[in-house]
């Protein structure tokens, strides 16, 4: 099985005690045996941060630990090595606010955690690492709220985490997106990195306690000509598409066109669209597919692939990749 590592922070990566090069962001691949156990290790390249080790076996691959997402698929893997602890941790307050009778702190103990009390409750989570953390007080209907606003890291998106407790210290939001404004609803505007440029606005509001979906629209500042597009495209533009429920119709034969509604059903409830790795094609030979991201767990992904086949650059049919 080939796997592909790749780091949150540049690394030296080992593997069956051996150096197998660096990475970060830039992966590195190894041909691994199914039935022969090995051992990974990521050493940070900055030393004031703990290295991850695991053993790759088939327990890993059911349920990785914490500090790593894992993607599998049928001809390979992609782990990701996400979460660092820093070596000598000191606890420093990163952000501290009262909101109410509650009180919240975010601060940093080798990890970014978060812990919040009031009278009658008391909580930690973790956070993920940003540039910069806020806590706000929020008014929505009829609830009283707690905003941890956790920005991106530097260089990478211009999204912000957004959670959202209440007067319980229960989290009853839990988003990443590029904007939010509270007024009697909330409103958060998402845009994506995809080929269309799609923008997305999902309303939301307080119904005796909960924060739930109102309305969502989907607009895409750069639509895909279909006629013009490059067939290798197609799938990966189809299936973003697909993903946010936007208008699937210029893709679609007018045989397919009338099951429109049906696509996403027959596809499931997949979370973000992949390009083929290399061993796909080696294995799968040439074809225009793409590989769907199915969440199973927290941090555990599997990435099954689906082609479609066209006609005039219109789909007639879509098929998963046996």
């Amino acid at each position: 099985m080939r796997i592909h590592f790749s780091s949150s922070r540049p690394c030296a990566l080992r593997l069956g005690g051996a150096l197998a090069g660096f990475c970060d962001e830039c992966e590195k691949f190894a041909e691994i045996a199914d039935d022969d156990p090995v051992l990974a290790e990521f050493l940070p390249a900055d030393g004031n941060y703990l290295p991850l080790s695991f053993l790759l076996d088939r327990q890993f691959f059911e349920n990785p630990p914490d500090f790593c997402d894992v993607y599998r698929y049928d001809c390979g893997a992609d782990i990701v090595a996400a979460r660092f602890s820093k070596r000598n941790p000191t606890i420093s307050v990163l952000a501290q606010e009262r909101c109410g009778d509650a009180l919240a702190t975010v601060f940093e103990a080798g990890t970014v955690q978060l812990s919040l009390e009031n009278s009658a409750n008391f909580r930690t989570d973790f956070l993920p690492r940003s540039k910069n953390y806020e806590i706000r007080r929020h008014t929505l209907g009829a609830s009283e709220l707690i905003g941890i606003y956790c920005a991106s890291p530097e260089g990478k998106d211009d999204q912000t985490l957004l959670r959202l407790y209440d007067k319980n210290l229960q989290c009853v939001f839990d988003e990443r997106a590029n904007s939010f404004s509270f007024g009697e609803t909330l409103n958060v505007r998402f845009a994506f990195n995809d080929i269309a440029g799609h923008i997305a606005t999902q309303i939301f509001r307080e119904e005796n306690g909960a924060i739930v979906p109102v309305s969502r629209q989907v607009l895409a500042e750069h639509p895909c000509d279909v006629e013009s597009m490059h067939e290798t495209l197609l799938p990966f533009a189809f299936f973003q598409e697909v993903l946010l429920q936007g208008d699937l119709i210029p893709f679609l034969a007018p045989s397919l066109a009338e099951k429109a509604d049906s696509v996403l059903t027959y596809l499931g409830n997949f979370c973000g669209v992949a390009l083929p790795k290399e061993i796909f094609y080696l294995t799968h030979g040439k074809i225009n597919a793409a590989g769907l991201i199915y969440p199973v767990r927290k941090n555990l992904f599997e990435i099954k692939f689906f082609a479609v086949q066209t006609q005039d650059r219109k789909i007639t049919n879509i098929l998963p990749v046996e």
